[in-house]
């Protein structure tokens, strides 16, 4: 767990509290997981968590309470990184890249019990829930409808509407599926999720579509740039945020490490500068200007 300055100033006491509940939270993700939230008791909560039942209680009045922090959680990393998943920047993508990013970062997420609980219980115990409802999905479907149609304005809204809707409940589902699997299978779904999403969306919002609409790329369309990517992938073993630099690069021209923050949230700064430092000794890319002010363009 890592604490800001000012975790440190609080008295011991309070940061002993903050790790049992911490403790406590681990253990019961662990338990329901296991168990089964319906079967689960505070009891087996607490033991697992090598406290008492009566420390427990302290914190949380019932295992509700304890399922109820962990909504919490997964409903404030939602918050956090829906926008940039879904920013207009991130759909000026290849829509492979796109989706891979999407079905990545939670593929990643999902790793950790908490959320994959929550998650599973939505589609279980749906009434148990505080903090989400069908408002939530509804606000995901019409944004990413208009993101759909800045991709492709020929499309209507209420066709975009559709598609979205028929993106995330596909999507969904197969997620579903798949954390509900052995961690071999899991991994496995997850790359066929990332291929029938891109297949049902390409012939809609997909790579030549977006090169020929006026606002495209006149010189090169973004299937080409999307074979480029692909091609230096297989060479040079590239991770997903480099594969996300490159296309950028190729798409616009150039890139800045705070370009890329704004498209690769999550990782550091001094991840994403090893990243393009790699690219830059690979010779793919070339930079110019001063530390934190460099520009990146594909090398000549």
């Amino acid at each position: 767990m890592s604490y800001s300055d000012s975790d440190f100033l609080q008295p011991p006491q309070q940061q002993r509290s903050q790790a049992r509940v911490e403790q406590i939270l681990q253990a019961a993700a662990e338990v329901f997981w296991e168990k089964g939230y319906d079967v689960a008791t505070t009891h087996d909560i607490a033991e697992r968590a090598q406290t008492a039942v009566g420390t427990l209680y302290r914190f949380f009045p019932n295992k509700l309470a304890i399922f109820h922090m962990l909504e919490k959680r997964h409903k404030q990393y939602l918050e956090e990184t829906v926008p940039q998943l879904m920013s207009p920047e991130m759909f000026q993508l290849p829509l492979a890249i796109i989706i891979r990013k999407i079905v990545e970062t939670y593929a990643d997420y999902f790793e950790n019990l908490g959320p994959r609980i929550v998650y599973i219980q939505y589609y279980l115990t749906p009434n148990i829930f505080l903090y989400f409802d069908e408002s939530f999905d509804q606000t995901m479907i019409q944004g990413l409808a208009k993101l759909l149609q800045g991709r492709n304005s020929a499309l209507t809204l209420e066709k975009c509407e559709l598609l979205s809707e028929v993106f995330l409940r596909t999507y969904q589902a197969l997620l579903l599926v798949a954390l509900r699997s052995s961690d071999t299978r899991r991994h496995q779904l997850q790359l066929e999720i990332q291929t029938v999403l891109i297949n049902y969306l390409e012939p809609y919002v997909g790579d030549i579509i977006c090169a020929g609409s006026p606002d495209g790329d006149q010189t090169s369309s973004q299937t080409v740039i999307q074979a480029q990517v692909e091609t230096l992938t297989q060479q040079y073993a590239l991770n997903s945020r480099q594969q996300a630099a490159i296309a950028h690069v190729l798409t616009h021209g150039s890139l800045t490490i705070q370009t890329l923050e704004s498209i690769c949230f999550g990782p550091s700064r001094r991840t994403l500068q090893r990243d393009l430092k790699q690219l830059v000794e690979k010779k793919i890319f070339e930079s110019r200007g001063s530390t934190n002010q460099l520009i990146y363009q594909m090398a000549s």
